[in-house]
């Protein structure tokens, strides 16, 4: 069996240098944006229901709130999942932090952002492990900015139908 011809390998010597240099300078893709809803109900009902939501979840205690910003964020609600029933267990550590905000939008009602932190417990970092953030959850695990959009929704329609003689 033949080996490469001697023009071809002086081409990869030169060209792939190169083509290692070009891969290296593209820029990192955007992350697609934070996940939002907007409301036909009043900026305070918002509010009002969003905070409320929060607290029917149980496990998103609100960490500061500040209305006239529009901001709203959750103290690190941390949770685990076992993988495996054989021994030993295969467990994995989690932590979610939602960061929500909410803003008046001119004859449209009010928008709802939702960005949420989702972090894994590495136990293969130095020295003893340390969290590390992901993009994006496994598939069932915590709570998704859709099922908070979702609550929010039954709050107000609930807030807002009306009452009954």
């Amino acid at each position: 069996m033949r080996g490469y011809p001697a023009w071809l390998l002086m081409i990869w010597v030169v060209v792939a240098p190169s083509l290692a240099a070009a891969q290296e300078a593209k820029p990192a893709p955007e992350p697609p944006p934070p996940p939002s809803q907007t409301y036909s109900a009043g900026y305070d009902l918002v509010w009002e229901k969003l905070l409320t939501t929060l607290k029917s979840f149980d496990v998103l205690a609100v960490a500061s709130s500040d209305k006239e910003s529009g901001k709203i964020t959750t103290v690190p609600y941390r949770y685990f999942k076992i993988f495996s029933a054989k021994f030993p267990p295969v467990q994995e550590d989690y932590r979610d932090t939602y960061e929500l905000l909410a803003e008046k939008r001119p004859e449209k009602g009010t928008q709802v952002q939702i960005k949420r932190k989702f972090e894994f417990y590495d136990r293969t970092r130095p020295p003893n492990g340390e969290w590390v953030q992901r993009e994006s959850a496994p598939a069932k695990i915590g709570i998704t900015p859709e099922e908070i959009f979702a609550a929010l929704a039954l709050e107000l329609a609930a807030a807002t139908l009306p009452a009954s003689r």
